[in-house]
């Protein structure tokens, strides 16, 4: 079964838990040169595994934040940029052209600038123009990287005195993932492997994940790209209550059509008292339609410890998939191939 990662994977997958005191460290001596009073609006700008870490950071810090902030995927910018704006340009690469585009035009608006990735012509920019710029470690897949992204992220935020972070909930952060990280490892856990009875249970169907805390939307997010690109399976998602205003109507299609879906429901506190109702009821009308379910609930104290064990389990689900997928998780051939031709375009454009 295991044949089919060829390129070790799973190792990136075993490494994660050390990326929360990897990034720590590196954050350790970064200084920034604003304060919160001298910021207005946030922007991050980004794409996939990179932009991904900001909708996740935001999401922490949905109750706390004071200041507006979005995340933009695209090649240009929100017009509300300005010089009292906030830039974070995040790509793990550096290269990522969308990115890059925004950057410029942020440059543009005179906005206070901080890039993150591994290098690249992002780590460039900001070196010539004398933005800040945080340089993480290279040689991962970018949606293998959301430690090495989020968590300096949560600590530039720290800086900025825009939020308070306690040790302790770091800590039992990593403790909680490095004790999934034994129980889903195929070589120490086969009968009690939650990550691999997730995957079992949509082998052949079509996931669909639902989370009832809309701070934690993209983590059910995360589960989707994960499945897209390390099971090549197509997934879809979305969060309560709004997914009861439109798509619960779609359950009321064929049968024949209904019955390749399965929906995971993402269980965490923070509930409100009305939409646990609503996800009771959910739960009965795809009872009456016979479309299977099941639920994974957030482990650990903290918001950040359960945040982090559901995106933990989402991955490793994603990589027992892959496996029963007998695909690669590592190959992104399609998105390989769009960037070749991409290139081709703009060479021929450029000619």
């Amino acid at each position: 079964m295991y044949d089919y990662d060829r390129s070790n994977f799973i190792a990136f997958l075993k490494d994660f838990p050390g990326q929360i005191a990897s990034s720590l460290n590196l954050m350790r001596n970064f200084s920034v040169d604003y304060q919160a009073s001298d910021i207005s609006s946030i922007v991050f700008t980004g794409m996939g595994g990179s932009a991904i870490s900001a909708d996740l950071l935001l999401g922490f810090c949905d109750s706390e934040l004071r200041v507006p902030a979005v995340v933009n995927r695209d090649y240009s910018i929100p017009g509300f940029v300005n010089s009292d704006t906030l830039f974070i340009a995040v790509s793990y690469s550096g290269n990522t052209e969308e990115t890059l585009s925004a950057l410029e035009k942020a440059k543009e608006k005179s906005a206070k600038i901080i890039g993150i990735s591994s290098g690249g012509k992002l780590e460039d920019v900001c070196s010539e123009n004398g933005y800040s710029h945080i340089k993480i470690s290279e040689g991962l897949p970018p949606r293998q990287a959301l430690g090495n992204l989020f968590f300096p992220l949560l600590k530039l935020f720290e800086k900025l005195e825009l939020i308070t972070l306690s040790k302790e909930d770091l800590a039992e952060t990593e403790q909680v993932l490095q004790d999934l990280s034994d129980r889903f490892d195929p070589m120490k856990s086969q009968k009690n492997n939650l990550a691999n009875h997730i995957a079992q249970s949509i082998y052949h169907a079509i996931p669909v994940i639902y989370t009832g805390v809309p701070a934690l939307y993209p983590v059910s997010v995360r589960w989707r790209n994960q499945f897209n690109e390390n099971s090549k399976a197509l997934a879809f998602s979305n969060v309560f209550p709004e997914l009861n205003h439109n798509e619960i109507v779609g359950w009321e299609g064929t049968a024949e059509v209904n019955q390749n879906f399965r929906v995971i429901f993402l269980r965490a506190p923070g509930e409100n008292a009305r939409v646990k109702q609503r996800i009771r009821i959910t739960k009965d009308i795809l009872r009456s339609k016979r479309i299977l379910f099941g639920e994974i609930f957030a482990e650990g104290n903290s918001r950040l410890a359960r945040m982090f064990s559901l995106i933990y389990t989402g991955d490793w689900a994603s990589y027992y998939l892959a496996m029963l997928n007998e695909k690669d998780p590592i190959k992104i051939e399609s998105i390989d191939f769009l960037k070749q031709k991409m290139s081709e375009v703009e060479a021929a454009v450029e000619n």
